[in-house]
Protein backbone atom coordinates (compact mmCIF):
# COMPACT_ATOMS: atom_id res chain seq x y z
CA UNK A 1 0.00 0.00 0.00
CA UNK A 2 2.99 2.46 1.11
CA UNK A 3 4.29 2.42 -2.64
CA UNK A 4 0.53 2.75 -4.35
CA UNK A 5 -0.34 5.82 -2.04
CA UNK A 6 3.93 7.23 -2.89
CA UNK A 7 2.80 6.88 -6.50
CA UNK A 8 -0.44 8.57 -6.16
CA UNK A 9 0.75 11.44 -3.82
CA UNK A 10 3.59 12.35 -6.07
CA UNK A 11 0.99 12.06 -8.80
CA UNK A 12 -1.14 14.50 -7.10
CA UNK A 13 1.44 17.24 -6.17
CA UNK A 14 3.12 17.25 -9.27
CA UNK A 15 -0.35 17.57 -11.29
CA UNK A 16 -0.11 14.17 -13.23
CA UNK A 17 -3.84 13.90 -11.45
CA UNK A 18 -5.49 17.09 -11.94
CA UNK A 19 -7.80 18.95 -9.52
CA UNK A 20 -11.20 17.48 -10.13
CA UNK A 21 -9.66 14.12 -12.27
CA UNK A 22 -11.73 11.08 -11.32
CA UNK A 23 -9.47 8.39 -9.86
CA UNK A 24 -10.30 4.97 -11.37
CA UNK A 25 -9.39 2.66 -9.11
CA UNK A 26 -9.26 -0.81 -11.51
CA UNK A 27 -7.06 1.92 -13.66
CA UNK A 28 -4.83 2.55 -11.05
CA UNK A 29 -4.37 -0.67 -9.73
CA UNK A 30 -3.22 -1.37 -13.53
CA UNK A 31 -0.61 1.52 -13.44
CA UNK A 32 0.86 0.33 -10.01
CA UNK A 33 0.62 -3.35 -11.00
CA UNK A 34 -0.95 -4.04 -8.19
CA UNK A 35 -4.65 -5.44 -7.05
CA UNK A 36 -7.28 -3.05 -6.22
CA UNK A 37 -6.89 -3.17 -2.38
CA UNK A 38 -4.04 -1.33 -1.77
CA UNK A 39 -5.14 1.49 -4.16
CA UNK A 40 -8.17 1.73 -2.09
CA UNK A 41 -6.51 1.87 0.94
CA UNK A 42 -4.12 4.57 -0.58
CA UNK A 43 -7.57 6.79 -1.30
CA UNK A 44 -8.48 6.54 1.75
CA UNK A 45 -5.62 7.63 3.33
CA UNK A 46 -5.33 10.57 0.87
CA UNK A 47 -9.04 11.52 1.68
CA UNK A 48 -8.22 11.71 5.59
CA UNK A 49 -5.20 14.17 4.06
CA UNK A 50 -7.17 16.27 1.96
CA UNK A 51 -6.43 15.19 -1.41
CA UNK A 52 -9.24 13.10 -2.44
CA UNK A 53 -12.81 13.51 -2.16
CA UNK A 54 -15.35 10.42 -2.18
CA UNK A 55 -18.22 11.64 -4.24
CA UNK A 56 -21.56 9.63 -3.64
CA UNK A 57 -22.63 7.54 -6.98
CA UNK A 58 -19.28 8.87 -8.38
CA UNK A 59 -16.19 7.33 -6.58
CA UNK A 60 -13.29 9.25 -5.77
CA UNK A 61 -11.77 12.83 -7.39
CA UNK A 62 -8.63 14.69 -6.73
CA UNK A 63 -9.51 17.65 -4.45
CA UNK A 64 -8.94 21.33 -5.37
CA UNK A 65 -6.36 22.67 -2.69
CA UNK A 66 -8.33 24.87 -0.39
CA UNK A 67 -6.41 28.67 -0.28
CA UNK A 68 -7.20 28.94 3.39
CA UNK A 69 -5.57 25.82 3.88
CA UNK A 70 -2.70 26.59 2.27
CA UNK A 71 -2.31 29.91 4.76
CA UNK A 72 -3.02 27.23 7.84
CA UNK A 73 -0.13 24.69 6.51
CA UNK A 74 2.58 27.34 5.96
CA UNK A 75 1.73 28.87 9.28
CA UNK A 76 1.98 25.68 10.77
CA UNK A 77 5.04 24.88 9.02
CA UNK A 78 6.44 28.40 10.38
CA UNK A 79 6.14 27.84 13.48
CA UNK A 80 7.58 24.25 13.92
CA UNK A 81 10.86 25.35 11.76
CA UNK A 82 10.99 28.52 13.53
CA UNK A 83 11.12 26.84 17.35
CA UNK A 84 13.22 24.48 15.31
CA UNK A 85 16.34 27.09 13.80
CA UNK A 86 16.51 28.61 17.34
CA UNK A 87 17.21 25.38 18.62
CA UNK A 88 19.75 24.59 15.58
CA UNK A 89 21.90 27.42 16.48
CA UNK A 90 23.54 25.46 19.23
CA UNK A 91 24.37 22.63 17.44
CA UNK A 92 25.03 24.28 13.64
CA UNK A 93 28.94 24.37 13.21
CA UNK A 94 30.51 27.18 10.76
CA UNK A 95 31.20 24.14 8.31
CA UNK A 96 27.42 23.95 8.32
CA UNK A 97 27.04 27.34 7.65
CA UNK A 98 29.39 27.52 5.30
CA UNK A 99 27.25 24.50 3.79
CA UNK A 100 24.25 26.97 3.55
CA UNK A 101 25.53 29.26 2.07
CA UNK A 102 27.04 27.29 -0.56
CA UNK A 103 23.22 25.86 -0.98
CA UNK A 104 22.03 29.84 -1.66
CA UNK A 105 24.59 30.11 -3.95
CA UNK A 106 22.95 27.57 -5.67
CA UNK A 107 19.74 28.26 -5.51
CA UNK A 108 20.68 31.76 -7.08
CA UNK A 109 22.29 30.18 -9.95
CA UNK A 110 19.36 27.90 -10.30
CA UNK A 111 17.34 30.81 -10.77
CA UNK A 112 19.13 32.54 -12.44
CA UNK A 113 19.15 29.47 -14.92
CA UNK A 114 15.16 29.73 -15.18
CA UNK A 115 15.40 25.76 -13.02
CA UNK A 116 13.43 24.34 -10.65
CA UNK A 117 14.11 25.89 -7.37
CA UNK A 118 12.00 24.03 -4.85
CA UNK A 119 14.43 21.34 -4.49
CA UNK A 120 17.26 23.18 -3.39
CA UNK A 121 15.14 25.26 -1.03
CA UNK A 122 13.96 21.66 0.76
CA UNK A 123 17.55 20.84 0.90
CA UNK A 124 18.12 24.46 2.34
CA UNK A 125 15.75 24.38 5.16
CA UNK A 126 16.23 20.60 6.36
CA UNK A 127 20.13 20.97 5.99
CA UNK A 128 19.65 23.95 9.46
CA UNK A 129 17.48 21.16 11.17
CA UNK A 130 20.05 18.17 10.38
CA UNK A 131 21.79 18.34 13.87
CA UNK A 132 19.02 18.54 16.29
CA UNK A 133 19.19 16.23 18.86
CA UNK A 134 15.40 16.63 18.93
CA UNK A 135 14.67 13.91 16.56
CA UNK A 136 11.04 13.72 17.06
CA UNK A 137 10.94 17.70 15.56
CA UNK A 138 12.92 17.18 12.58
CA UNK A 139 11.16 13.93 11.86
CA UNK A 140 7.94 15.81 11.71
CA UNK A 141 9.15 18.71 9.82
CA UNK A 142 10.06 16.15 7.34
CA UNK A 143 6.96 14.31 7.22
CA UNK A 144 5.34 17.60 7.02
CA UNK A 145 7.37 18.59 3.36
CA UNK A 146 6.18 15.07 2.52
CA UNK A 147 2.98 15.23 3.20
CA UNK A 148 2.25 18.38 1.96
CA UNK A 149 4.64 18.44 -0.91
CA UNK A 150 2.01 19.98 -3.26
CA UNK A 151 3.29 23.58 -1.11
CA UNK A 152 6.72 22.94 -3.00
CA UNK A 153 4.97 24.36 -6.30
CA UNK A 154 4.49 27.86 -4.55
CA UNK A 155 7.79 29.13 -6.61
CA UNK A 156 6.19 27.73 -10.16
CA UNK A 157 3.30 29.61 -9.24
CA UNK A 158 5.02 32.59 -7.95
CA UNK A 159 8.52 32.79 -9.88
CA UNK A 160 9.00 36.34 -9.30
CA UNK A 161 9.05 35.40 -5.17
CA UNK A 162 12.34 33.42 -5.40
CA UNK A 163 14.43 36.70 -5.29
CA UNK A 164 13.29 37.19 -2.01
CA UNK A 165 13.29 34.14 -1.08
CA UNK A 166 16.89 34.08 -1.33
CA UNK A 167 17.54 37.40 0.48
CA UNK A 168 15.63 35.63 3.22
CA UNK A 169 17.50 32.78 3.23
CA UNK A 170 20.86 35.34 3.36
CA UNK A 171 19.45 36.84 6.45
CA UNK A 172 18.36 33.26 8.11
CA UNK A 173 22.19 32.46 7.63
CA UNK A 174 23.23 35.82 8.94
CA UNK A 175 20.77 35.17 12.59
CA UNK A 176 22.15 31.84 12.58
CA UNK A 177 25.38 33.17 12.49
CA UNK A 178 25.10 35.70 15.03
CA UNK A 179 22.99 33.33 17.53
CA UNK A 180 20.07 35.53 17.12
CA UNK A 181 17.48 32.96 19.07
CA UNK A 182 14.21 35.56 18.55
CA UNK A 183 15.53 36.82 15.71
CA UNK A 184 15.66 33.59 13.72
CA UNK A 185 12.95 32.46 14.78
CA UNK A 186 10.73 35.28 13.92
CA UNK A 187 12.31 35.56 10.65
CA UNK A 188 11.83 31.53 9.59
CA UNK A 189 8.17 31.96 10.44
CA UNK A 190 7.91 35.37 8.43
CA UNK A 191 9.42 33.94 5.76
CA UNK A 192 7.13 30.62 5.96
CA UNK A 193 4.01 32.28 5.95
CA UNK A 194 4.99 34.85 3.09
CA UNK A 195 5.15 32.04 0.76
CA UNK A 196 1.51 31.06 2.15
CA UNK A 197 0.56 34.13 1.34
CA UNK A 198 1.53 34.09 -2.17
CA UNK A 199 0.16 30.53 -2.67
CA UNK A 200 -3.18 31.13 -1.41
CA UNK A 201 -3.89 34.19 -3.34
CA UNK A 202 -2.74 32.05 -6.95
CA UNK A 203 -5.18 29.39 -5.54
CA UNK A 204 -7.98 32.44 -5.02
CA UNK A 205 -7.13 33.46 -8.45
CA UNK A 206 -7.52 30.26 -10.11
CA UNK A 207 -10.62 29.82 -8.45
CA UNK A 208 -12.21 32.63 -9.92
Amino acid sequence: MDLVYENLLSGIQNGVYEPGKRLVISQLAKDNESSEIPVREAIRRLESEGYVEIQANKGPYVKAFDPEKAITIFQIKGVLEGYASRLAIDYLTEADLDGLRELNTQMQACEEAGQNYSDLNQKFHLAIYQRLPQRELYDMICELWKKWGITRSVFSMAPSIIPGSIKDHEHIIQLLSEKDYDGVEQCVRAHKEKAGAVMSAYLRKRKE
